[in-house]
């Protein structure tokens, strides 16, 4: 038995693939800045400055001193 798809059908799992593989890409990248953060403080400054700041705010005006 032959299973027809449409295009858009498709298009749909292609996009859930993609964004399921770039979703996993985040997590292991923020996985590894927050094992930085238990080795220098300075990660983990950063990651509290750029987590604790309202979404509508820059975070990275708080990362810099100047």
């Amino acid at each position: 038995m032959t299973l027809y798809y449409s295009d858009a059908a498709k298009k749909l799992a292609l996009k859930f693939v993609l964004d399921n593989i770039e979703y996993k890409k985040k997590c292991l990248y923020l996985q590894e800045i927050i094992a930085m953060g238990k080795v220098d403080n300075l990660w983990m400054k950063a990651l509290t400055a750029f987590f604790d700041t309202p979404m509508n705010t820059n975070s990275f005006r708080l990362l810099n001193k100047n």
